[in-house]
């Protein structure tokens, strides 16, 4: 777990930003959800100033600080293949110098390494002769590096709220706030306030005492376009790549956690760890009973290794101050980039934050399996509809209560991030294939997983699992062909255990009725509101009828900040539409004067 804040006075600032100052803001802003505070580094030269707190992930072997005579290095996010990739390039390290290595790699040929390196990464690196600093991330920009741009000082961080350690007073952009409030994520490169802009992916920033120079080295184009692999070819690079992915980072933990659920994901997953022959631990997060559980008990059972089940995991606080806390400390610790209903199970079932684990996700297999093209239902279309459909199809989404003026604003920003796939050339259904990458990959999933304070490995996005996806386009992904591939070629056992999707319109049998009944006849309250709803441990809409109504009305008595994004009057009559974002906009100006 890291909270990173580097900064640059234009104009001389004198004590007020002193780094051991600065330090002191951070621990005092992030306090409420530390029961210790996290151990603090202060990094300085004639270039810039750094401050990171930082908590040890338990699991995880090497060090994100290293150091030689030439240069210090700091990885925010791990280069998970770095190692993979120095080797190959016949680049020789050792295990005590692999980031100060890498890094003087990057700084003069940054676009070998690069090509080749998986998202999230990030890395700040000095030379200790010219005190010049270096910030490089991601191909994709995945990793979440905030930049704040204003006259007297420039910064960048982590986390949006440790601008705050700085006096910089955090103002909202409506427009940004609304469209988030459809999407579920800041599109482009918008993050919900003014002067504060995301990193550009494969950026490679200099700081030296005369200015910041900044370049660009796009690898993202060698990801997307095809190479003319045939459809088997296709198939194997995906599966081949989950499997270097995993190897090469076997070396860096012991016991991984992995989560198990009914769907495609994770299993494809699970059985690339199974092949490559991986120790790992396994969960599964519902109540006895549900599809996801009895999945992948039957999964585990067949592979012969134990299973968690972490039976309450996921569900919000049964009280209405409980719930306001949760969302508070969650937009305190991602500023409203988190996945929205995780707002309010934000430390719901524990007091403060810890370093974390080493946490295994089947996050992005999405990208594999045409995700928008089956949900605007492309092959029913000419290429010409794709993009006003999944418009059509993004703006349902939005609150109803939204201010009508709005509305345009939002679609036009939703446009402009769809025609992003015109800087890359993309036809067809690359276009939204890309559309999933760039932003519901590169901002929505950044947010869920950057909110997690451990360590997260998520395999399926590596540059030739992407490769492997761009050059599928034209066989078609409707029937998940690259995971089913990989579960066939690993593990053939797997082939003929339902997936969860495959059980939806299956009545519950009696077996999981009396489950549910006996948890509401345990529960003092009624838990009707924990029965699972599609892809939830609970029902959200039954959640806010019974717990979270005060804090919808406290915004409708209130007014404030989220007027200006929704209108009231239809607020207090559609509400229920969409419950999460009026609360998180509510209590979001209330979040930035606490702390």
């Amino acid at each position: 777990m890291k909270i990173f804040l580097l900064w640059r006075c234009i104009n001389d600032l004198g004590q007020v930003l002193a780094p051991e100052r600065v330090a002191s803001n951070l621990q005092k802003i992030f306090s409420p959800l530390f029961s210790t505070p996290p151990k603090e580094r202060i990094l300085q030269n004639s270039a810039m100033s750094v401050v990171v707190l930082e908590m040890l992930v338990l699991g995880w072997k090497p060090p994100f600080f290293q150091e030689d005579r030439q240069t210090w290095a700091l990885a925010l996010d791990y280069p998970i293949n770095a190692r993979t990739v120095l080797a190959e390039n016949g680049i020789s390290f050792e295990n005590d110098s692999v980031l100060p290595i890498l890094c003087r790699k990057l700084q003069h040929e940054p676009t070998v390494l690069l090509r080749e390196m998986a998202p999230p990464f990030s890395l700040v690196w000095a030379s200790k002769q010219t005190d010049q600093t270096f910030v490089q991330n991601d191909g994709l920009g995945q990793s979440q590096l905030f930049e704040l741009k204003g006259d007297r000082l420039w910064a960048l961080t982590n986390k949006i709220t440790a601008l705050k350690a700085l006096d910089v007073p955090l103002e909202m952009e409506r427009e940004h706030w609304a469209v988030r409030s459809t999407l579920g994520w800041f599109p482009l490169d918008l993050t919900g306030y003014k002067r504060v802009r995301f990193l550009q992916p494969a950026t490679q920033l200099r700081l030296d005492s005369t200015g910041i120079t900044r370049t660009a080295h796009d690898v993202l184009s060698d990801w997307v376009h095809p190479n003319g692999l045939s459809q088997n070819d296709c198939l194997e690079l995906a599966r081949s790549s989950l499997l270097k992915q995993i190897k090469a980072a076997m070396p860096l933990w012991e016991k991984p956690s992995v989560g198990l659920s009914g769907g495609w994901d994770s299993r494809a997953v699970v059985t690339s760890l199974r092949a490559a022959g991986a120790d790992f631990s396994a969960r599964v997060r519902g109540l006895p009973g549900r599809d996801d559980v009895l999945i992948a008990s039957e999964l585990a059972k067949i592979a012969g290794f134990n299973l968690r089940v972490k039976k309450f995991e996921g569900l919000p606080p049964d009280d209405a101050e409980a719930c306001k806390r949760c969302i508070s400390l969650a937009l305190l610790w991602q500023a409203g980039h988190m996945v929205t209903h995780k707002h309010k199970t934000f430390l719901s079932h524990h007091q403060y934050l810890d370093g974390g684990v080493v946490n295994i996700m089947g996050q992005h297999g999405e990208i594999g399996r045409g995700y928008y093209a089956q949900r605007i239902r492309a092959v029913e279309l000419s290429e010409d509809q794709y993009e006003e459909r999944l418009l059509t199809k993004l703006m349902a989404s939005m609150p109803p209560f939204t201010r009508k003026e709005l509305h345009d604003v939002v679609r036009q920003i939703i446009r402009e991030a769809y025609r992003q796939a015109d800087r890359y050339s993309l036809t067809g259904l690359a276009r939204l294939d890309f559309f999933y990458l760039y932003e519901r990959t590169r901002r929505w999933a950044s947010g869920s997983l950057s909110s997690q304070t451990g360590l997260v490995f998520a395999p399926f996005l590596n540059p030739d699992f992407i490769r492997a996806v761009f050059d599928y386009i034209g066989y078609g992904k409707e029937t998940n062909p690259f995971h089913r591939y990989i579960i066939a070629t690993n593990s053939p056992d797997w082939v003929t255990v339902p997936y969860s999707e495959d059980l939806k319109q299956r009545e519950l049998t009696s077996e999981k009725v009396d489950v549910v009944k006996e948890l509401e006849r345990k529960t003092v309250i009624s838990a009707s509101w924990k029965r699972p709803k599609g892809g939830y441990n609970y029902d959200s809409s039954l959640y806010w009828k019974a717990f979270g109504e005060p804090i919808i009305h406290e915004a409708l008595a209130r007014g404030g900040f989220w007027t200006e994004i929704f209108d009231p009057d239809m607020a207090e009559k559609w509400w229920q539409a969409a419950p999460d974002d009026l609360a998180i906009v509510h209590l979001l100006p209330e979040m930035l004067r606490s702390y």
